[in-house]
Parts: C-alpha cells; sequence; structure tokens
C-alpha cells in the first residue's frame, strides 16, 4: 500500500489488520496487468499531422473540438470558481475526488452542496475511502441530511485487498453538464492560499467549457454506476454543448481493470514523439524501466528534457527515496533535473515540442497507470502549452537544480532507498 494509504488506517484498524492489508495489497497488485508497449508512438513526432490519430489509437479518447481550459494555479485562484459553480448549479452536481479533508475549505464546500441539494438540485458525489477517511463526520452528516447523495469509493475491506487497493484518484466536478473541473489538487488546507509558505502547497486545477465536459460526465457516470448501478443520464448531465472556443482535447480516463492502460500509454505516446523539449512537473515522480528507458531515448536523440519534482517538503516521503534510484542515471542521459523549494510541489504538468499539454490527476507512476483509477487531459494548443511552460519557468525561480555535482548533498540515506525500491509498485 502507498504510504497515502497507510497514514490513515491506524486509527480505523489494528495492528494486525493493517499488516494483512498490506501484504495483501502486494499480492493483488500482481492480479493488475502492467504491460505496456512501451515504443508507442516512436515513429510519429508530435508536431506531425498523424500524431493526434495515434495518441487517439493508443489512449482510446476521441480529440474533441470547441472548447476553452483555463489554468487556475493554487487554491485562490481554483477555489473561488469552482465554489461559485457550485452555487450557480440549476440542474446537477457530480463530484469526485480522492483527498477531501475536514477543513475551512471543505466546510464551505459542503454547506454550498448542501444548499444546492435542499433546493432541488440533484447532488452526486464520491469520495474515496482512504483519501477522505477524515473528511469530518459532521460535513458528512450535513450534505447526506440535505439530500447530497454520497458514495465512499471502495471501502476498505481487508478480506478484498484488490479492491482496496484501487483507489478513486480522479479529480472531477462538473456542474449542470456545462463546466468541468479537474487537475491535481484535493480538498484541505493544504490546498488552500498561493503556495506562499510551507503550509499551502502549489498545485494547479483546470476549468473546462465545451463539448468536452461530456468526458467529464462519462468517468463520473462509470464510478457512480460500479458503486449504486444506476445510471446517469439525460438533458440535466449531459446537455447539447455548443463549441465555445477553438481548442481541441482528449479527455483519458482508466482504471486497473482496463488492460489497454490509456494513460499509461499516451504518456508514453508523448515521450517517444517528443523532437525538440519535454517538461515534466510531477509530484510523484517514479518511472519504471519502460518509462525511463523512453526518457533517456527521448535525450539521446536530442530532446531537451527537464523534470521538475518536490524537495523533503512532500508529503510521501518513500515516493522521494524512491525517485531517487533512477537520478543519477537520469541527469547522465542528459536530463535537467529541479526541486522545487517553497512548499510541497503537488503538480501533474507534461508538455511536449510546446504543443501537447497533459494535465489532471494521474502521476508518472505505477500506482497511477496500474492501479488507482485516474483522469487526464491531453491538449494539443501551442497557445495552451506556451501558458503552462510559463507557469513552470516561474516555478523554476523558487526551484534548485539538482545535477552529478550536487546529487550527493540531496540524496537521502541509501537504506531509505532500498526500502523504498521494495515497495516502489505501490507508491
Amino acid at each position: 500500500m502507498p504510504p497515502v494509504f497507510l497514514k490513515f488506517l491506524p486509527s480505523a484498524l489494528p495492528k494486525a489488520a493493517r499488516v494483512l492489508l498490506l501484504t495483501g495489497g502486494f499480492c493483488a497488485t500482481s492480479c493488475f496487468s502492467s504491460t505496456v508497449a512501451s515504443s508507442v508512438g516512436r515513429e510519429m513526432a508530435v508536431s506531425s499531422e498523424g500524431f493526434p490519430g495515434k495518441i487517439a489509437e493508443v489512449s482510446r479518447a476521441p480529440w474533441i473540438g470547441g472548447n476553452t481550459v483555463r489554468t487556475l494555479p493554487n487554491g485562490d485562484a481554483f477555489f473561488p470558481p469552482m465554489l461559485a459553480a457550485v452555487k450557480s448549479a440549476k440542474r446537477s452536481i457530480t463530484f469526485e475526488t480522492f483527498a477531501f479533508v475536514d477543513a475551512p475549505v471543505t466546510r464551505e464546500f459542503s454547506k454550498a452542496l448542501a444548499e444546492r441539494a435542499r433546493e432541488g438540485v440533484p447532488v452526486k458525489m464520491i469520495l474515496d475511502d482512504v483519501g477522505s477517511a477524515k473528511a469530518g463526520k459532521d460535513n458528512i452528516r450535513l450534505m447526506r441530511e440535505a439530500g447530497v447523495e454520497l458514495h465512499f469509493f471502495h471501502p476498505v475491506n481487508i478480506l478484498r485487498p484488490q479492491i482496496s487497493n484501487n483507489r478513486t484518484h480522479r479529480k472531477i466536478l462538473v456542474v449542470d453538464g456545462r463546466v468541468a473541473y479537474t487537475g491535481g489538487a484535493g480538498f484541505a488546507l493544504a490546498w488552500s492560499g498561493n503556495a506562499h509558505s510551507q503550509k499551502y502547497w502549489r498545485d494547479t486545477q483546470y476549468e473546462v467549457r465545451g463539448p468536452a465536459v461530456a468526458g467529464f460526465q462519462e468517468a463520473f457516470r462509470e464510478n457512480w454506476f460500479e458503486l449504486t448501478e444506476e445510471t446517469i443520464g439525460g438533458a440535466s448531465y449531459f446537455p447539447k454543448l455548443a463549441g465555445v472556443g477553438k481548442t481541441p482535447v482528449q479527455v483519458v480516463f482508466d482504471s486497473p481493470w482496463d488492460s489497454s492502460h490509456p494513460i499509461a500509454h499516451g504518456v508514453l505516446a508523448a515521450i517517444n514523439g517528443a523532437r525538440e523539449s519535454l517538461l515534466l512537473q510531477q509530484s510523484y515522480f517514479v518511472p519504471n524501466r519502460d518509462f525511463r528507458k523512453a526518457l533517456l531515448e527521448a535525450s539521446a536523440r536530442g530532446v531537451k528534457v527537464e523534470v521538475m519534482v518536490p524537495n523533503h517538503l512532500v508529503d510521501s516521503k518513500p515516493t522521494r527515496y524512491a525517485s531517487q534510484n533512477y537520478w543519477a542515471g537520469l541527469l547522465r542521459g542528459g536530463y535537467r533535473l529541479y526541486q522545487y523549494e517553497t512548499t510541497m510541489m503537488h503538480a501533474k504538468l507534461l508538455v511536449a515540442d510546446a504543443r501537447l499539454s497533459i494535465v489532471g490527476s494521474g502521476n508518472l507512476d505505477d500506482r497511477s497507470f496500474f492501479i488507482n483509477d485516474e483522469i487526464n487531459l491531453n491538449v494539443i494548443s501551442e497557445e495552451f502549452a506556451r501558458e503552462q511552460t510559463e507557469m513552470f519557468r516561474k516555478d523554476l525561480r523558487s526551484s534548485q537544480e539538482i545535477t552529478l555535482a550536487n546529487l550527493g548533498k540531496i540524496l537521502e540515506p541509501g537504506y531509505k532507498r532500498l526500502f523504498a525500491w521494495f515497495i516502489e509498485s505501490q507508491l
């Protein structure tokens, strides 16, 4: 089990149950397929005419035109419009997230969702049973008593380790079927503010309007049906959506039960298709052998590869330890590595050749690719890519470059990295 999973268990389960769940989790993961086509997209440059069709094929998601995508960096930018959208809902609200933790912002959303439900707006909500273990009894009671249909995703059950290991890490808020929000953020005190101190994290959300909103609703519908056997539909959830912009996007979602691994293959296609540059801003950067090979091959063919990771303030220490096992090899391969210093950096971003951007909930690690339910937004737009690149460059001003010369001063002790190597498939 990942550390983010285990830290919620002590207050909920006795020690024997935690050990059994941990052991079962490792065994259960072996039942999930983790096979990828590592060469996918290698023959096609991101800038080529055929690339959009190729990534659509491997990620099993069509390109949808006519959208606008707004970038919202940090809680001060994304919580106000998300809350305003909830308060303005007239026909429906669907909400799915991993972390919903009692805090002022969480209470604000709980009250707003409850108020909409009392006014007769259907509000359907999925919270991960692990990530939202500290949602707060008062928040849950308030919403349920107001009529919010709230379900916890895969309640932990030591007799069902495979199901318990599969978490929903998707970030979805859809209001009236017309506006969607996604990205890396959860709901807790850490996501408030503007990343101005160690108390407040650096993260990014995205507001989507246009026909692609239906893709987020479809992802929610998939998990809602799994939990309730109710199929949501109709104009309240899927209204006719006219084009509101010019941005083509893909909404890519998957789960471990999907052996085609659309998110993993989409990311691999982007890396393999890059010919000039790759920017990766990754809160949990633990690339497996296939992804390390793709990154090294990209650098070898002349691609400028830059990766930003969190520093010691990362909330999942073993993830940092596991990531560090590969830093020397990747640095020798020519890529540039930075660690964000101000606070915990939780963003997930890939920009290939200043044209293709991949954002959303997925991390670059085995848990996101093969164990969790995730959702990503792929965008082909030079303007959008330029905006993401500028955001990356701004974050560089708060970062330290890691090189082979200073690596020894930054690496954690070897015994920690060895331990993390054994459990990295769970991180």
